[in-house]
């Protein structure tokens, strides 16, 4: 039985001294957030992700760990050019994942980042924010919120270790407010779930909040799902908190539960019940006409799970609804999965209301159940109106090929939706006239290859991310980027109601080889100044691995590339999967599974002398390698990223026990922070990531003094900060050198940062 608590949220002020504003959760949400019509492209209307292991920040970001309100970083990891943005500018709101609800993944409104200043002299990342854990929901952008005793724009994360910051978008800073929703309890591991794959590796590490909230701005009030481990009880709140302390909201929260009739996987006397502990909350919140939706899914195909949609009234948080997406039986099939969970994308909302999702490899029949279907759902109620099916749907169950890996997207100025799955395959379809079933697919309006298997043949050719439009001078242009394919553009032709094929433009730049592609969201001053902003991994395979991540822009137009990542002071630090980077009011905010915020923008006017690695290319000595082109002098080379990890001998790697590595700075000079890439960060299994080790600081070489201890560590790069500390030698020390009990220690670069 769960016990009501009161809980005391504290709000921070001030970015010098702290003023403490604290008191109890109580006032009443106001109903709110209506979607814009069909076609509308609002840009931040007033509506409202699979991998990872954390990275190590000592003395980063607030401990949060153990629930409530947790204290001020005593020192914030830098990592940028400079500390601030200078003057704030007021950006668009961003209050759902993809920005509207017709997910158009475009703000249209932005007139600071341009064709023309986005490169490597103007751009870059202005400073980073530390947080808990990895993020998986996209960071959401409320602009002139009074919070703190003051007016911010304000950025909201939500971590996997269910905390929720609000930060000031546009200076470095401690948290304005912070909230863990953890108590005594703790979030679910991947090591608690997914036991059909042995190890299952689609999370990481914590999975607390890893779908994107929802923000109601008129309410001023966000609505979440957490999920908790509660005396061995898997539990799944949906809360209600109020954006400018944090605090309960109206009713706070309630535990999600359902009961539907049907006799499919899982049902006893006829009734299938919501089991929390095999679903899973991937899709991103949304809100319409006062209802909160939610879709689950499973965790590698295990156990008795469906897909389930959930209705909530926004000030109540009475339910609404409930579907389940295969409740029966139907000839030899038996009424199992059909997930919704679409890489974390949210529904696409028509003008009355209704609901668009799009499930995964599952049972259909086209009566009652709905696996590998694009749906559409009556508002409030989720009664399913109408329905599209691909006639290979059968063959797409039998290759684990999801229609529902992606979310749709609504054409902008149509009543036409757009999706592709693991087929790489875009349908569109007209949201008045699904067409169902129909052999050959003929009674839809389009379909047409999006993922081009042309460029890598043998590898995979999903799409994982929802597709995103611009309307230039040019006409309306849609934007994908799937696996092992290039970026891609496909002019919309109004007349006939079809995408032109084939695309308009391709990029130049292949990613890495594996999942998921690219992430994308468009920025564009009206028919202006296109940007297409991408978010990959920057080297291995991000399907059941921690890599590290690339963040690109490119113009709209022509797919050029104006700037990327790839200077070590614009590192993205681990890609954060499935989420869209955010761009609002000048800026680009982009997540990761290291737990770093990273916030790019125009360079300060004043030129600033951007962070050196003092120990980039310094003598290092240290244990025998395990060949001769892996010696102590690769972690110091500069060099980290491999493309083929077999090939480009990038690394350290020691065979030794309790390997160690010793880096003479030249020099005693004043270190704050470190930087260790691990096996992962080289494209290498997360599996051989460093496990336990220890980073050690001295003035003569002789006598060392520990700056950072890490017993269980996952992450392919890890960050440590600390108090500044005079140091000549740096000195790594590995006691368990892998996750898995190989005995090499593999590390690809070691740096080396001041205050």
């Amino acid at each position: 039985m769960m016990t009501k608590k009161t809980l005391l949220v504290c709000a921070l002020g001030g970015l010098g001294l702290f003023a403490f504003a604290c008191g109890k959760s109580g006032s009443t949400a106001d109903d709110g957030g209506n979607p814009s019509g069909a076609g509308a492209n609002s840009g931040g209307s007033g509506e409202s992700t699979s991998a990872g292991g954390t990275g190590n920040t000592t003395g980063g970001a607030p401990s949060a760990g153990t629930g409530g309100v947790a204290g001020v970083a005593g020192t914030v990891s830098t990592g940028g050019v400079g500390g601030s943005a200078g003057a704030s500018v007021t950006g668009v709101d961003v209050l759902t994942r993809s920005y509207d609800a017709q997910r158009s993944g475009s703000n249209l409104k932005e007139s600071v980042l341009t064709t023309k200043n986005v490169n490597k002299d103007q751009f870059g990342k202005l400073f980073e924010l530390p947080v808990d854990d990895q993020v998986y929901a996209q960071i959401l952008y409320v602009s002139k919120l009074t919070v703190a005793g003051g007016t911010h724009n304000v950025i909201y994360v939500a971590t996997a270790n269910n905390t929720v910051y609000a930060f000031d978008a546009d200076v470095k800073g401690a948290p304005l407010w912070m909230r863990n929703f953890n108590g005594p309890n703790h979030p679910t591991s991947n090591a608690d779930v997914g036991s059909a794959c042995v190890p299952y590796r689609d999370f990481s590490g914590n999975i607390g909040i890893v779908s994107t909230p929802v923000i109601d701005r008129t309410a001023q009030t966000m609505y979440l799902v957490t999920r908790t481990v509660e005396a061995a009880a898997t539990v799944h709140h949906l809360r209600s908190i109020d954006l400018t302390t944090g605090a309960d909201k109206g009713v706070g929260s309630v535990a999600i539960s359902a009961t539907v009739d049907g006799d499919g996987t899982g049902s006893v006397n006829g009734k299938l019940v919501f089991d929390p502990v095999v679903q899973n909350q991937r899709m991103s919140l949304s809100l319409s006409n006062g209802v909160v939706y939610a879709g689950w899914s499973g965790f590698c195909d295990t156990g008795n799970y469906h897909g389930w949609v959930m209705g909530y009234d926004a000030v109540t948080l009475t339910q609404t609804g409930v579907l389940v997406t295969t409740p029966k039986q139907s000839g030899t099939q038996t009424g199992w999965a059909g997930g919704v969970w679409q890489a974390g994308a949210a529904p696409v909302f028509d003008a009355q209301g209704n609901l668009y999702v799009v499930t995964g490899n599952g049972d259909y029949d086209g009566i009652d159940d709905f696996g590998q279907s694009a749906l559409k759902l009556s508002a409030r109620t989720l009664k399913v109106l109408d329905h599209f099916a691909p006639s290979n749907w059968d063959a797409l169950n039998s290759t684990d090929w999801d229609l529902g890996s992606a979310g749709p997207g609504l054409i902008p100025g149509t009543n036409d939706i757009v999706f592709g799955g693991k087929e790489g395959k875009a349908y569109v379809v007209d949201t008045t006239n699904m067409g169902k079933f129909v052999t050959g697919d003929t009674q839809i309006k389009q379909s047409f290859t999006l993922v081009d298997p042309t460029a890598r043949p043998t590898a995979t050719h999903h799409l994982h991310d929802t597709v995103v439009f611009w309307e230039g001078k040019n006409g309306l242009t849609m934007y994908a980027s799937g696996e092992n394919d290039y970026l891609r553009a496909w002019r919309f032709d109004r007349t006939s109601g079809k995408f032109v094929t084939p695309q308009v433009a391709v990029a130049a730049e292949l990613p890495s080889l594996g999942m998921p592609g690219g992430i994308l969201s468009v920025s564009a001053n009206g028919m202006n100044e296109g940007i297409v902003w991408v978010t990959l991994p920057r080297a291995g395979d991000a399907n059941e691995n921690v890599t590290p991540g690339l963040f690109r822009a490119y113009d709209a137009d022509t797919l050029k590339l104006l700037w990327d990542s790839s200077s070590s002071v614009d590192d993205i630090h681990e890609f954060a999967k499935f989420n869209n980077p955010t761009v609002s009011g000048g800026k680009a905010y982009v997540a990761s599974f290291s737990g770093v915020v990273s916030v790019f923008g125009l360079r300060p006017s004043v030129p600033v002398t951007p962070p050196v690695d003092l120990a980039l290319s310094k003598p290092v000595a240290g244990s025998a390698p395990c060949a001769a082109t892996e010696g102590p002098e690769k972690a110091v080379d500069g060099l980290i990223y491999a493309q083929d990890p077999a090939i480009d001998k990038f690394k350290w790697c020691s065979p030794t026990a309790n390997a160690y590595l010793q880096i003479d700075l030249g020099a005693a000079v004043s270190v704050a922070k470190i930087v260790v890439y691990h096996a992962g960060a080289g494209g290498e299994s997360i599996d051989l990531n460093s496990k336990a080790f220890e980073l050690q600081v001295s003035t003569d070489g002789t006598n060392f003094t520990p700056v950072a201890t890490v017993a269980t560590n996952k992450a392919s790069i890890t960050t440590h900060t600390f108090p500044p500390t005079q140091a000549r030698f740096v000195k790594l020390v590995v006691s368990a050198p892998t996750q898995n009990g190989n005995t090499a220690t593999r590390i690809y670069e070691v740096e080396v940062f001041g205050p």
